[in-house]
């Protein structure tokens, strides 16, 4: 009830969105040209619209990828006031209803005046799951990426390391620098802060589909393979970043590359020098602070 009287005198809902979607079918979050494939934005839009009864604008945390997944991806919006849609929680349900099923709401709120899915945003989220194994592994194949090499993890998280504070990161941004990020006179800015930098080695039994399975005679063998995690919790991300660091850290891991070389790449500024971006499919938006 005491939602329901905050927005009494208001004409519209100034919302914040928590979405998580599956990216294998969409050609990007952000809106596209006509033609150029579904994106996380049009569907949004497409849905918002249907309830409100005309065009809504919506902005999201942190743009990804075509192939990029998000479990905590944030939406902000300016939703007009309908009748049983005057809540957050009302019109998450109704969105709900009308979103295809590779995106969902997850969480509804009223936002703070002023409040913008991209700028406000202090920290966001990244996990790439790769899959070390000889043989690949069919239940994480849209999930991760399948890497046959035997790998050094442990120089890898060393590597990983080297990343953590500010820095310059232009050897591992994309095209379209500079976005999300700030912007000066000189142009767009390159610096990003790193807070977290590193490889974990998860459990690939503790998945969704092993409750209840027995383990086979002798146990797990240690062939059947190893899920890793390249863990990155920055301020904000350039376009292919994430993507062109795990590139990098799986050359470390193969010893192609020595871990200190990290320094040197993002000394140099020079995209040429870091390794190639990995495949989108193990990459997801795991969450955005503000």
């Amino acid at each position: 009830m005491a939602t329901r009287h905050l927005f009494a005198s208001s004409s519209w809902l100034r919302l914040k969105l928590t979405i998580q979607y599956d990216g294998t079918d969409f050609s990007g979050s952000q809106l596209q040209a006509e033609g150029r494939g579904r994106t996380v934005q049009g569907e949004l839009e497409a849905a918002v619209a249907r309830l409100a009864g005309k065009p809504v604008r919506v902005t999201l945390a942190g743009r990804t990828d075509s192939g990029v997944h998000a479990m905590g991806q944030v939406a902000g919006l300016e939703f007009p006031h309908r009748e049983r849609l005057d809540t957050p929680q009302a019109v998450q349900k109704a969105l709900n209803g009308v979103l295809p099923g590779d995106v969902v709401v997850v969480a509804a709120e009223a936002a703070s005046e002023g409040f913008h899915a991209r700028f406000s945003a202090r920290k966001r989220a990244y996990r790439y799951l790769l899959w070390n194994a000889q043989a690949p592994y069919p239940l994480l194949g849209r999930y991760s990426l399948h890497v046959r090499q035997t790998l050094d993890v442990k120089a890898m998280d060393r590597a990983a390391a080297l990343l953590v504070g500010t820095h310059d990161m232009a050897a591992f941004a994309g095209q379209g620098l500079g976005v999300p990020g700030q912007d000066d006179d000189a142009g767009p800015s390159t610096v990003r802060c790193i807070y977290l930098s590193q490889l974990r080695e998860m459990d690939p039994r503790a998945g969704l589909w092993a409750w209840g399975a027995p383990e086979p005679a002798g146990g797990w063998p240690e062939s059947a393979g190893r899920l890793l995690a390249v863990d990155l919790v920055a301020n904000a991300f350039l376009p292919q970043m994430v993507r062109t660091i795990v590139g990098t850290l799986l050359e470390v891991g193969q010893g192609k590359r020595a871990p200190g070389e990290i320094s040197e790449i993002v000394a140099s500024r020079d995209r040429k020098r870091a390794g190639p971006a990995v495949k989108p499919q193990g990459l997801c938006l795991l969450w955005v602070e503000y």
